[in-house]
């Protein structure tokens, strides 16, 4: 299938796909290097321009966080633009990802699999998919901490795998110990104090 034959879809923020569509990880990677799709369940979504500065400069800041802790035990932590194919019907592009030593034999031309921790920097254009439709998508693959970051109220939910679900906790402030990796802390009181230091909500 020539890439100039996939149909591309936006994504309808009252009603997540639950549908399987006709696409694979083979068609994805038939796309032009820098386009900005991801395959959702078998669709070819298209994704909102570039995030706000803020926002980057937040995903920025956690990775090096994680990449921190990462050099210091052998794994891996990357800011996106990464593709992370979880199966042959979804490859995603969540916007930090960590790994640890155990699993990085996962990271090849992308990640093959189910990271250990990923983060979502929530914007009006992904809330309702970062919330709902990759929450699920990263619970089925067995991804065991995931971090859903809001900008504008300086709250980060770690919803961390117990079972086949996420339990969440929300916090703004004070120390987040994960459950799931002993290795794995952020002062979060440090962290928006900083980035309301260096980059201030009003501007956007």
């Amino acid at each position: 299938m020539s890439a100039e034959s996939l149909l591309y879809e936006t994504f309808d923020q009252t009603t997540p796909h639950t549908t399987v569509g006709p696409y694979t990880a083979e068609d994805y990677l038939s796309l032009p290097e820098g386009e900005r799709v991801e395959l959702i369940r078998g669709r070819l979504v298209m994704m909102s321009p570039a995030p706000r500065a803020r926002h980057q400069f937040i995903g920025v800041k956690l990775a090096v966080v994680l990449d921190a802790i990462a050099t210091e035990h052998r794994g891996i932590a990357l800011a996106s633009p990464i593709d992370v194919q979880l199966d042959e019907k979804t490859v995603l592009q969540p916007d930090v990802v960590y790994v640890r030593h155990d699993k990085v034999n996962l990271i090849q031309d992308r990640i093959h699999g189910a990271p250990d921790l990923l983060v979502e920097i929530l914007s009006p254009s992904t809330a309702s998919r970062d919330r709902v439709t990759k929450l699920e998508l990263y619970a089925k693959a067995g991804v065991r901490e995931y971090w859903i970051v809001d900008p504008d109220s300086h709250v980060i939910e770690f919803h961390t795998l117990d079972g086949a679900s996420y339990r969440v906790t929300a916090k703004d402030s004070g120390e987040y110990q994960s459950p799931q990796f002993e290795e794995v802390k952020l002062d979060l009181t440090t962290f928006w104090e900083e980035v309301e230091r260096r980059w201030p909500t009003e501007s956007e």
